[in-house]
């Protein structure tokens, strides 16, 4: 007996335990408790939302977040769903005494008395609506109060709650309905919100608006009663409409915020933009580009950074994202275009630290030509010689290339890829000496990065456009020290000068206008046209064009990209107290140099006393500057008719003179504007040192050219001009092409020819036996 007893109890603890485990089991909490699939939601440096992506199941619910839960709806929910919320265990048992005589009395379930926590249970695991579901509901409601405070249960709940259609959550549901932060409700709002979970398929502000005025008015009546509210205020919110549909997220930075939302999977991407900034930039840009796209010019992109902190601030990538007519969802920032000649300035700054120039120093602008490659001026003039300064700020192309063929293309392509250019995708050989004029493609994206560095003293370091150590976009690894800050210094005030566009020509007789070094650039046939630039506080970059590669005309950096740059600089905040760049005094000095050149004199000549000195600033960490090219001590007879030396000048008949003595080619040009230019004496014909110094020189064509020949506009071929430079004065020059006599020329040496398609040979002799031929190539 004794043993069947034991048998009994034992079997019903196992079935007890068994029932339990199985309780247990049935009613674990989903772990985790809700999925984490959330909308990306990308914001700006303080926060402000520029997009809101959908979650992978097409919904609108935004990530959980620490910030306090709006007091009104708080008590507008537990009000409406669970009014002894904050006494109950998670089960309210007056609730289920009520709804079990409800549902008696009606023969079938009206009323669930679930309790906020049972719908946290219920909102984490969809189940149907059965007994045994329920009673499932209220034993994991149990345990979430076991687990969870009252407020982060009621967090749960408004986190996960349905609102109707793909919204999820209250606060999408307040942004969606309501166009406003949750904390900003209204009393008719927040009870609308109170209501509209408990059957949000059926009633919402889409579809059975009435009956949701009904229920929100009912809550708002009990809010009354129960002196949460007055009578005014509960009149008043019951006056207030029911939503029509949902409004449209917040759509800032778009191109940015897509590129974000699909490299980083997080729910909030927190960037550097300053949205008021953003949104103030993209309506000058819409504007500037509706007058611009009456001329087929449709497409834009800006970027406008930080130049202390490398902070990027508005970034666009087109100037009208939903232009599908347009390819506007094109991120133009991240786009490869054509450099035109925005990247001289890194080039003057880097033969400054070379020692090769300082702004005075004197380059030659003449046509010359680098085996196939003969560079031109845009205007196709040529001065002979320019300062630096006019060079860079008029933009030349001719001293451009010579410049870079003494620094070197593989010294200036390392330049431009260790500053954080990240297009280069052919070696330097490969892009040659075009590449100082446009002959490589560049982001607008890389060239504000390179503006900032320079803007930043040589030190490069890219840009940043997330609040984490994520650099995107950039290859820059670490800040560099790349140009002096005496070069950039120096290359900044010289593209300070350049003249401002349209109705800002005159900026500097208004106090009001503030300073900032800047660049225009246009590529080959019109394609692209920019305008980029640095102050103290702000980097700005601008590309105008189209995104199909199409010519335009109208497609130039000083009538299409600078004036949008401009009205862009002007409607940022500045610091009146610094308008430009401080001096890097540490990194300037100043040295004596040739006041005809702007070179440094060999000591032969400074001990002669024969110069005429001037006083320029120098980066004082650069190589020292070159001697000057030109200057030469002449020695001659004193009627300064005959060039004599040691071995046959006469004592008493000899002066010494320091003159500049520039190439033959450079001469000629000289000559050709009224400058006073030293010409080449002969040297003293009795001397037993008498050279064959050669006093011809081809300006055009040279060695080795190869001759490209264009139709007019009547389609027939135009005539080149051949032009052959002679250092004496009123010199006779004899032509031959291909040992066929072609005529004489005296004084200015030019002469205009068709030759045939192939080789040829063009040989030109002096009265005095001097000569000198080439071999070309003619394409037609």
């Amino acid at each position: 007996m004794f043993n069947n007893k034991v048998k009994i109890i034992l079997a019903s603890l196992i079935a007890v335990l068994i029932i339990g485990g199985g309780v247990w089991q049935l009613t674990k909490l989903p772990a985790p408790l809700f999925p984490d699939d959330y909308s990306t939601v990308v914001v700006d440096e303080d926060g402000e939302q520029l997009r809101v992506f959908l979650n992978s199941q097409e919904q609108w619910i935004f990530p959980p977040q620490d910030k306090e839960l709006p007091a009104k709806l708080i008590t507008a929910v537990t009000q409406f769903e669970d009014k002894r919320f904050y006494s109950h265990w998670g089960v309210d048992p007056l609730a289920v005494g009520r709804a079990i005589v409800q549902d008696l009395r009606a023969g079938k379930i009206v009323s669930g008395a679930s309790t906020i926590t049972m719908q946290v249970a219920r909102l984490a695991k969809e189940k149907d609506r059965t007994v045994v579901n329920k009673l499932i509901e209220m034993i994991q409601a149990l345990r979430l109060e076991m687990k969870y405070s009252k407020e982060e249960i009621l967090r749960l709940y408004l986190n996960h709650a349905p609102y109707g259609g793909n919204i999820k959550g209250y606060q999408a549901a307040a942004q969606r309905y309501f166009g406003k932060e949750a904390a900003d409700l209204t009393w008719g709002q927040a009870s609308l919100l109170a209501v509209l979970p408990n059957s949000p398929s059926l009633i919402n502000p889409t579809r059975g608006r009435e009956k949701l005025k009904t229920k929100r008015n009912r809550l708002l009546d009990k809010l009354q009663r129960k002196g949460i509210i007055d009578e005014t205020t509960c009149q008043l919110a019951q006056a207030e409409e029911i939503p029509q549909g949902e409004q449209a997220f917040d759509l800032a930075a778009p191109h940015l915020a897509r590129r974000l939302n699909n490299k980083y999977k997080q729910d909030v991407i927190k960037t550097t933009i300053n949205k008021d900034l953003q949104q103030q930039s993209t309506q000058i840009v819409q504007k500037y580009m509706q007058k611009l796209q009456q001329q087929g010019v449709n497409n834009c992109a800006v970027l406008i950074a930080d130049t202390k902190t490398g902070q990027v601030k508005s970034y666009i990538g087109s100037n009208d994202y939903f232009d599908h007519q347009h390819s506007g969802k094109i991120d133009g920032v991240q786009m490869k275009r054509s450099s035109g000649s925005i990247l001289k300035p890194f080039l003057y700054a880097g033969a400054m630290d070379q020692g090769l120039i300082i702004p005075p120093s004197k380059i030659e602008d003449i046509p010359n030509s680098y085996g196939a490659y003969s560079p031109y001026n845009a205007d196709n003039d040529f001065a002979g010689v320019v300062t630096a300064r006019k060079a860079l700020v008029n933009s030349l192309n001719a001293p451009a290339v010579s410049l870079l063929d003494q620094y070197g293309v593989q010294e200036f392509y390392n330049l431009l890829e260790e500053a954080g250019i990240t297009t280069l995708f052919r070696d330097a050989e490969a892009y040659g000496l075009p590449l100082a004029l446009g002959g490589a493609e560049i982001k607008v994206w890389d060239i504000a990065a390179l503006y900032r560095g320079l803007g930043n003293y040589g030190h490069f370091s890219g840009l940043e456009v997330m609040q984490s150590e994520d650099k995107l976009f950039t290859t820059v690894d670490q800040a560099q020290q790349l140009i002096t800050p005496g070069a950039a210094y120096l290359t900044l005030d010289i593209i300070d000068d350049l003249k401002r566009p349209g109705a800002d020509y005159f900026w500097r007789n208004y106090s009001s206008q503030y300073r900032i070094a800047w660049k225009t650039g246009t590529s080959y046939g019109n394609r692209d046209a920019w305008a980029v630039g640095t102050s103290p506080e702000w980097t700005i970059a601008v590309w105008v064009g189209n995104f199909n590669g199409q010519e335009n005309q109208k497609i130039s950096g000083l009538n299409a990209a600078a004036p949008l740059f401009f009205e862009l600089f002007n409607s940022l905040d500045k610091d009146y107290y610094q308008d430009f760049f401080a001096k890097p005094k540490d990194d300037l000095e100043e040295i004596k140099v040739s006041a005809q050149t702007g070179y440094r004199l060999s000591d032969k000549i400074m001990e002669q006393d024969l110069a005429d000195l001037t006083t320029a600033v120098v980066p004082k960490n650069a190589k020292p500057l070159r001697y000057s090219p030109y200057e030469e001590i002449v020695y001659t007879n004193q009627a300064q008719t005959r060039e004599v030396c040691s071995r046959c000048w006469e004592r008493d008949d000899l002066t010494k003179s320091l003159e500049v003595v520039y190439p033959p080619q450079v001469v000629a040009y000289l000559s050709k504007r009224g400058n006073n230019v030293y010409t080449t004496l002969p040297h003293r014909a009795d001397c037993p040192t008498v050279t064959n110094n050669n006093p011809i020189e081809f300006i055009y064509p040279q060695q080795d050219s190869i001759i490209s020949i264009p139709r007019g506009s009547n389609g027939n071929y135009q005539k080149v001009t051949f032009k052959v430079a002679h250092s004496g004065q009123n010199s006779k020059l004899f032509w031959y092409l291909d040992q066929q006599y072609l005529g004489t020329t005296k004084g200015s040496h030019q002469k205009l020819m068709l030759p045939a398609s192939g080789e040829h040979q063009l040989h030109v002799v002096d009265g005095a036996g001097y000569h000198r031929e080439i071999d070309f190539y003619v394409k037609k």
